[in-house]
């Protein structure tokens, strides 16, 4: 009805997707191939705990749709921020790739994780700034050299940079895709592929690294390094498996990641798994800015989410189940603290909208990645792993933006000097 994209629509959009399995009335998901599954009705409760999320978006949509937003503010100086961003992915991921060589290529994500460096995060944090700011200045060339690096990254084993960059994008596309009912039929569509295509590259990624296995080492000496079937043979049996309904089963429910969440969300709340309010402060310290070195905060040893409902809910499940932020605050404090969780949610995203609406260029593109970072990607994390993640994404862009303020002074110093 609102017949935009903004930062609240795309927590919408991210609110219904990890709410999904609630339209079947079931949470399941399969504890791995002919490992069984888990199966588990959806209780009245669970229900409560989703529209009080959606209802306090709604409200924030309402209110902050009667925010008076002229006026838009720009700065010259923005204009530099991609080639800045630029220099930090190349840099940080030239340093990655010269520590962590050859084990990128492993088929075995757990080896590259293993081996992963800081330099890493930093770099595939840094590239949805670089393609959003492109594209919303109009620097094709810079966007095209995100998106290579962007693939590289998924080639990699990861998919959460593809998805900011797209939905980033896609906000910065939106004041033109409701003109007309064609235009929003096609971005529907184009929507609706690429989401689709997310949960499909999960399971090509594998057979696409099979190629390159044998360059990684630590696989190569490994006694798990399988030579029976070759890079053709097993390419064929994912053109097959292509065909069949039993993959795309797979890669859309049984194997899904909102179904995995969305099961935490239930069986927190059909169990009464409690936590306590008390370890959420420690999770929220370590976004106190330089926390650790002038506030002597130590994050190592603060636990997760997952590390206290897993073991206790899903002691069966072999894999990450990653985290639940609504299943974190009833686990916290029932209800009341789902309110309280979402009412914070709704607000800082309705803020967000608002500085969406009067920025331009590089601005509106940081505004852009950092309410995906939230409004989408907070329904899989709890508090702490959100809070570190925006935390080096905000140190990113800040410090992008100080970097081409620099040296746009430096160009006028220049220009003045020339001139005298």
């Amino acid at each position: 009805m609102r017949k935009t994209v903004d930062p609240l629509a795309i927590a919408f959009g991210a609110t219904l997707v990890y709410f999904t399995p609630g339209f079947s009335g079931e949470a399941r998901f399969s504890y791995g191939q002919d490992l069984g599954e888990f199966s588990a009705p959806i209780v009245p409760l669970t229900y409560a705990a989703m529209a009080i999320v959606i209802a306090a978006l709604v409200g924030s949509s309402a209110i902050t749709d009667r925010v008076a937003w002229r006026g838009v503010w720009t700065a010259s100086f923005m204009a530099k921020v991609p080639g800045v961003v630029l220099g930090f992915v190349a840099v940080a991921s030239a340093v990655s790739v010269a520590h962590t060589g050859t084990n990128f290529l492993c088929l075995d994500k757990n080896i590259t994780l293993a081996n992963l460096d800081p330099w890493y995060s930093y770099a595939a944090l840094s590239v949805p700034f670089l393609v959003a700011s492109a594209y919303a200045l109009r620097q094709r060339l810079l966007a095209l050299v995100g998106c290579i690096f962007l693939i590289a990254d998924m080639y990699a084993g990861f998919r959460t940079s593809v998805a900011i960059t797209f939905l980033a994008v896609a906000m910065l596309s939106g004041e033109r895709l409701f003109e007309g009912r064609k235009s929003a039929a096609v971005f529907i569509l184009i929507a609706a592929l690429a989401g689709s295509a997310m949960f499909v590259a999960k399971a090509l990624i594998v057979p696409a690294k099979y190629a390159t296995r044998s360059y990684c080492e630590a696989e190569r000496n490994g006694s798990a390094f399988d030579t029976r079937l070759n890079t053709r043979d097993y390419l064929a049996g994912t053109a097959i498996n292509l065909t069949r309904l039993k993959f795309y089963f797979a890669a859309f429910v049984a194997q899904s990641e909102q179904s995995v969440v969305q099961a935490t969300l239930n069986e927190v709340v059909r169990r009464d798994f409690r936590t306590g309010a008390q370890y959420l402060i420690g999770q929220i310290l370590p976004g106190v800015p330089l926390g650790e070195s002038l506030f002597g905060i130590d994050s190592r040893s603060i636990s997760t989410f997952n590390t206290r409902f897993q073991p206790a809910l899903f002691p069966s499940v072999s894999f990450g189940m990653a985290n639940n932020p609504w299943a974190q605050a009833y686990a916290a404090g029932g209800l009341f603290m789902v309110a309280a969780f979402a009412l914070i949610y709704s607000l800082v995203l309705g803020v967000l909208t608002i500085l969406f609406r009067k920025t331009e260029g590089s601005m509106k593109a940081g505004v852009a990645v950092l309410a995906v970072w939230i409004g989408f990607y907070f329904h899989r994390n709890d508090l702490y792993i959100e809070i570190v993640y925006l935390k080096h994404v905000v140190y990113i862009f800040a410090l992008a933006a100080l970097v081409a303020l620099v040296l746009n002074q430096f160009s006028v110093f220049q220009r003045h000097s020339e001139a005298a």
